[in-house]
Order: structure tokens, then sequence, then C-alpha cells
């Protein structure tokens, strides 16, 4: 007896050693009920905040007496130097803006409000003006009408990876608001022309004396608004696994597919209660994103639907149970993004994808699986040929633009305004094109006549991806330079490309050692409890090695996850196909 109990306790500390090695299928789904157990599908409050760095005067809210047909908003500019700058602003009545003292601007009639971020950190205003601040505080007043519910929006103009020089700060810092103005009604300063600037030495008495007089300085109140909940064990803590996003949409998707592909038909009612729940919040979140100002709160990339990176992939789960289940429900959403993706989104002269960073006219290679997989689908919904072959024009494009001949790679960005591609070839760049050319080869007809030439764009870029696998069977942040990290969802979705490429029959089957041994090297940057390290964090277009390789990398970031999840499901359809022949 006492034999057979060490013998027990020694088997138990060689499994302790030496696991048994979970199964390829079996790990994706443990990354998956990770991500389950961190998706709280609920609402909780928080107090508004700025975002963007932009200013927003909101006169009704602040002035609720009926008697003025004017208001008066009073903030500060602080710049660290004497600097000229330029201003965006957008309105919806009368205004007039001074600066230091001096009228910079005015409108004499009401106009329709407009105001658009087409990109991250770039905005399209009504007008601009250009001013020089001086060194400190500069102080800005704005007039405006009362006439229906009038607002204005002022930020400086920037490109979108440039920071702003100038601050908005508070008159008087006892005033709380979430923007930095307090207003008064046009009747409190009768002793103002209304020709001229406010005078310092007259505002300092007055707003002294009008600290202690409740009610005749107003500001708008912090709002509480709603927001998706995190759960305080989230190991990602970035954005809600139930916000509309990209990353979010790929991972919804995955695990649909992960559904299809081994029965466990718990992912596919996830993403199903996940659809709904997005859906049924929109409303609440249209509200406080148009009436409440609020353009960084949850689901807000809906509503600025100015970028693949908002309407492409994030509708990925809703258009593909839109095909598999022949769903309706979410059908409104699904509409408005294809025709996004199809009609309104920015392209080049010959109809090739882009954006308007970090310069207008920027083509991305991140955008061929932000667009390829919806339009495939949306051929598949609509029966119309249309849409494959908008998705075959981008592969075939996207590979003119980004694609060296001498090493068989992409670059991650094509700069309009040069003509020339961007300098490093960024792991998941490559990662995104090679899964984009996959899908085409699953879901394309093989009738289609452009058919072959997928497969040749998608075997050409597979020579050079194969030829810079490290040794330990990871890719690098940086494919030609193995001094950059080891990065997991560049390699998952090389994972997916091959093992895709020999089942479909594309790529030779001597090529599974490479699926397996990278499929080995990721295994170690997946816990115990279906957490997934070393992912990169979202990435612009760098112009050196060094910002790519400073990168943070994070745990759990679903940019990575849906990758994973894919390339375990591929790599067990690889082993079955391998053994069935």
């Amino acid at each position: 007896m006492r034999f057979k109990l060490i013998l027990v306790h020694l088997l138990a500390a060689i499994t302790l050693v030496h696991p048994q090695e979970i199964g390829p299928l079996d790990m994706a789904k443990k990354v998956a009920g990770r991500i389950i157990q961190e998706a709280p599908f609920e609402l909780t409050e928080t107090k508004q905040k700025s975002a963007v760095n932009l200013e927003v005067l909101v006169f009704n809210e602040a002035i609720k007496s009926g008697k003025s047909k004017s208001a008066f908003a009073f903030s500060k500019i602080s710049v660290n130097d004497n600097v000229r700058l330029n201003f965006g602003i957008s309105y919806s009545a009368p205004f007039r803006l001074w600066i230091n003292g001096e009228k910079i601007l005015e409108s004499k009639r009401a106009s329709k409000f407009h105001f658009k971020e087409i990109a991250y950190g770039l905005f399209v205003f009504m007008d601009s003006f250009v001013v020089d601040l001086v060194k400190g505080d500069n102080r800005i007043v704005v007039e405006s009408e009362l006439k229906g519910n009038p607002y204005i929006y002022i930020r400086e103009i920037t490109s979108s990876d440039e920071s702003v020089k100038a601050k908005f700060i508070p008159v008087i810092r006892e005033i709380q608001s979430t923007w930095a103005w307090i207003f008064i009604p046009a009747e409190k300063l009768t002793r103002i022309s209304r020709d001229s600037y406010p005078q310092k030495s007259f505002l300092d008495s007055l707003y002294a004396g009008m600290i202690a007089k409740k009610g005749i300085i107003a500001s708008p109140l912090v709002k509480n608004l709603k927001k998706l909940a995190l759960k305080d064990a989230s190991t990602f803590k970035k954005d809600s696994f139930a916000d509309w996003n990209y990353p979010n949409g790929i991972m919804m998707m995955t695990l649909l597919n992960l559904s299809n592909y081994s029965g466990d038909f718990r992912f596919t009612q996830f993403v199903k209660k996940y659809c709904d729940f997005v859906y049924d919040n929109i409303p609440l979140f249209r509200k406080q994103y148009f009436a409440d100002h609020d353009l960084r709160g949850s689901l807000h990339r809906i509503f600025r639907k100015s970028m693949l990176d908002d309407a492409g992939s994030p509708s990925f789960p809703f258009i593909q149970l839109a095909v598999e289940e022949k769903q309706k429900r979410h059908m409104p959403i699904v509409k408005e993004m294809i025709k996004y993706v199809s009609v309104e989104q920015m392209r080049l002269n010959d109809g090739t994808l882009c954006r308007p960073e970090p310069e207008r006219f920027t083509v991305w290679a991140d955008d061929l699986f932000m667009s390829v997989p919806l339009l495939l689908r949306a051929a598949k919904l609509s029966g119309s040929r249309k849409y494959y072959d908008d998705a075959v024009k981008q592969i075939i494009n996207f590979n003119k633009y980004l694609f060296d001949d001498n090493k068989n790679l992409y670059k991650h960005g094509w700069f309009s305004r040069t003509q020339e591609r961007s300098k490093v070839f960024w792991g998941r760049a490559n990662g995104w094109i090679i899964w984009a050319e996959s899908e085409a080869l699953l879901y394309l007809p093989k009738s289609h006549p452009s058919y072959g030439l997928i497969e040749k764009i998608f075997s050409d870029h597979i020579l050079g991806i194969v030829k810079l696998q490290d040794e330990s069977g990871i890719w690098h942040q940086i494919l030609d330079d193995s001094s950059s990290f080891g990065e997991t969802s560049c390699t998952a979705m090389f994972i997916t490309g091959l093992a895709r490429g020999i089942v479909n029959g594309t790529l030779d089957a001597s090529l599974s050692s490479s699926v397996f041994k990278a499929w080995k090297s990721i295994l170690p940057n997946i816990s115990p409890e279906g957490i997934v390290k070393d992912i990169c964090c979202g990435t612009g277009i760098g112009y050196d090695d060094e910002f790519y390789k400073s990168r943070a990398r994070l745990d759990n970031d679903p940019r990575g996850l849906g990758a994973v999840i894919t390339a375990g499901i591929e790599v067990d359809r690889l082993k079955k196909y391998l053994a069935e022949r």
C-alpha cells in the first residue's frame, strides 16, 4: 500500500513537471473560455470627461434663464512658449470670439452644425482661425446667441500623430465642469460694450464678486453617463470585450468559427449575446455621443464611422450570423456598414481603400483584413458578385502598393504624396495581409477569373514569410530583424495562412513542419488560465525600426486573441488533413 502511495505521488510530480500537451483545438477553447469569463454584458455609470482635446461649449445647459438672448463663455488657453496656432471651430448659432482683447472670428447667422472625426486625431470643422498666443495664459471669450440649442466645438488643429500645444484651463478653478468654461448671461454684462472685449481688470473684479453670488456664474454640470462595465479581474483593461471595435469584431467572428468547427455551440450563444447587447444599446449610446458630446464613450465608433476600424471588422460577427443563420434582427447595422465600406470609405482613384492618416491617401496593410472578410460575406449575403470583385481588387492593389519583390514581404504603408512605401516589415501588418488572402481563398468561388492570381499573390508572400521564421518557430515583431521581440499575433496569423494553404492545396504539405514548429513556439505564451501574452498593442505606421521595437506587449489584447483561436482551429484541421492522406 505504501509503495502504491509513493508511486501515485511520483506520477503526480512527473505530471506537474511535464504536463500532457493540450491539443490545438482545446487550447483555442481555453483562450475562448477566458474571453467569455472576462466579458460582462453590464453597464455602469461614469463621470463625463473631455476627450480628444476638444472643448465643447454647451450654452443652454449652463444658462437656464429665459431672459437672455445671448451668453458669454470664458476660458484660458495656456501655452509654454510664444506660438502661432491654428484652431478649428464648429458652431450652431451666431457667435463672436475674442482672444487677448482682439476679436478673432464672428458669424452673424445660424449654421447647420458640422463636425467630423475623420481619423485618429484628425477632424473636420466648419471654420478655422490662426492666432498668435503669448507664453502663459491667454484669455478667450466667446459670445453666442441662445436660439435653439447652441453649442460650439473648438480644438487646436494638428496632424494625426502630433500632440496639442494649447491647453484650455478654467478661469476660476473652483468651478468644476467637464470642460474648462464658465458662462455668464449677457444681461449681467451691461457695463461692457457689445463691440469691445471684456477688459481684464473688469473681469477680475467681476469674477471675484460672482463667486460669492450663487447662480450668476454658471457651468455645465459634470454628467453621469453610462458606459460598458469592466470586471475588476479583467486581464485586458483598455476596452471592454463587449464594445464595438475592430479587434472585438475579429475575435467574435473567430468564436463563431470555433463553434462551427468544434460543435461546441456555447461560443455561438456567447456571440449572439454580444451582438444583441451591442445592438440593443445603440440608442442609449447614440444619445450620449451626439446629445451629450461623449466622443469617446462606449460604442462611439459606430457613430464616428470614419474608417475601416469603425465599420469593417467590427461588423464581422453580425454579418456572419446573417449569412449562416439568416438572422434579420441586426440587418440595419449590417447594411449600414456594408454601404460604408463599399461606397463611403476613402479610396485612391483606382479604388484602393486608404486613410487620411498619417497623411491623406495612405494605404495601410491592416485595412486589407478590415475590409476583405466583410466584402466576401456581403457577396454571399446579397448574391452580388460586385463584392467579390471589390475584395479581389483590394488584394491585387494592396499587393501593387505594398509588396516588396526582393523580400516577398509587405511594408506597413504606402504614401500617395511621395509615392513611397514605409520603411519597416512589421509582423502583424504582414499577418493581416496573409489572413485576408487566406479568407479570399476560402470564400471566393474558384470559378472567379482572379482566383489563380490570388493564389499566386498568397504563395509568393508565404515564401517570404517562411524564410524569416526563427529557429524557435516564432516570427519577430520586425520580420527581418531577429533582435526584435517574438510576437504572438503575427505568428498565429502566419500559422493560419500556412495551414489553410496546405489544406486547400495551394501550398505544399512539406510546409506543415513550419506550422507545427510555429504553434509550439506560441504555446508558452498561453497561460494555463487561457491568457495570451506578448501581443503587440495597436500600432500606427512607424518611420523607423525603433518605433516598432518599443511598442508595448499586452496580455489578452483582442488584437491577438482571434488570431490565436483561429490558429488553433487551423492546426487541428491540418493534423486531421494529414492523417487522412
